[in-house]
């Protein structure tokens, strides 16, 4: 009896896997989320853009830029006017809003937009009627213009977005 008790208890053990506080090879751990911040479905007039991509603007026309926070707590967006390879800063800020609450009645939750028109070199934005900001770039090269999205929540958990743009006359004017 002792013996069929033992082959009993060898066997358990084996199917548990013997017993050994191991982990096995096949385990993965999931990722932890560190609450970061990230900006989702950016877009220019309705059209999904991704980091990195052109995004051709008509001089004298008015464009969209949309964005979505990945939470509807209190958050902030700023936009740069970005030439020759700047980064993001006090110097080529032009939109600067908080936003994700109801008490910042111009973009009150987790989606937001301004209204952005290029025209006699200047980028001039707006919220409706409000104006948030302009950005003029005369002498600069229209070929290198980029338009940096900065979004960051409440703890300063930050992302970045960058967008190449390409900035073509207005042939209707010139008719």
């Amino acid at each position: 009896m002792k013996h069929i008790l033992l082959a009993a208890s060898i066997i358990l053990l084996c199917a548990c896997g013997g017993g050994s506080s191991e982990k096995g090879t096949n385990i993965v751990d999931l990722p932890v989320d560190e609450g970061g911040f990230t900006l989702q479905n950016v877009r220019f007039d309705s059209y999904d853009y991704y980091e990195g991509e052109y995004v051709t603007i008509t001089e004298g026309t008015t464009f969209e830029v949309q964005w979505v926070s990945p939470a509807s707590e209190s958050y902030s967006i700023d936009l740069y006017l970005s030439t020759s390879g700047e980064v993001h800063s006090d110097r080529n800020k032009i939109v600067g809003l908080r936003c994700g609450s109801a008490s910042f009645s111009l973009c009150p939750n987790a989606t937001g937009e301004v209204q952005c028109e290029f025209n006699d070199n200047s980028l001039s934005c707006s919220v409706g009627a409000d104006s948030v900001g302009s950005e003029f770039f005369q002498d600069k090269s229209p070929a290198t213009l980029r338009l940096i999205l900065r979004g960051c929540d409440s703890l300063n958990n930050c992302d970045v977005k960058t967008f190449n743009l390409s900035v073509q006359s207005n042939t209707s004017d010139k008719e």
